[in-house]
């Protein structure tokens, strides 16, 4: 029963916190944003990590799944950027922060995925290889958005 829901129900929290948060004006370009970063990131990362390394692998998708992912996973992705890039910090002290403390989140985030039966991984990979993979995107993405958004100016 957790392993249905737990997608779900985190969709349908993080909806909540972006229509909470997010203006109405705003939503479309961070959605473009969470789309490209957080959905098409994770369809990339997952098909290098999951079919080319076997690294990671989704199960117990049931319904959800499509070609080995859960097609829910994409869908968590985009809002969870879309938030992050709410509330990133205008300093470059605090986004250093901010961005380590995301990477850790997202750590734990797959921890709780593997613990709901949906998500496994190679032992070796979690945590130190897994937190260095989040990190180098959580900066990546950080970065893309500072540099082509005028979003990053107007969220203060």
């Amino acid at each position: 029963m957790l392993s249905t829901f737990f997608y779900p129900c985190y969709i349908v929290a993080a909806f909540i916190v972006v229509l909470l948060t997010i203006p109405q004006r705003d939503l479309k370009n961070y959605f473009i944003y969470g789309f490209l970063f957080g959905g098409f990131g994770d369809v990339v990362v997952v098909g290098l990590f999951q079919n080319i390394l076997h690294i990671i692998w989704f199960k117990n998708a049931g319904i959800f799944n499509v070609l080995g992912e859960n097609l829910l996973s994409p869908l968590s992705w985009i809002l969870t950027v879309m938030i992050f890039l709410r509330f990133l910090p205008l300093r470059k002290v605090f986004q250093y922060t901010y961005i380590i403390g995301f990477a850790a989140f997202s750590v734990g985030y797959g921890y709780l995925v593997h613990n709901a039966g949906l998500f496994d991984f190679q032992s070796w990979y979690y945590p130190f290889f897994s937190y260095m993979t989040f990190l180098f995107w959580w900066s990546t993405i950080t970065w893309v958005f500072i540099k082509t958004s005028s979003l990053i100016k107007s969220h203060a």
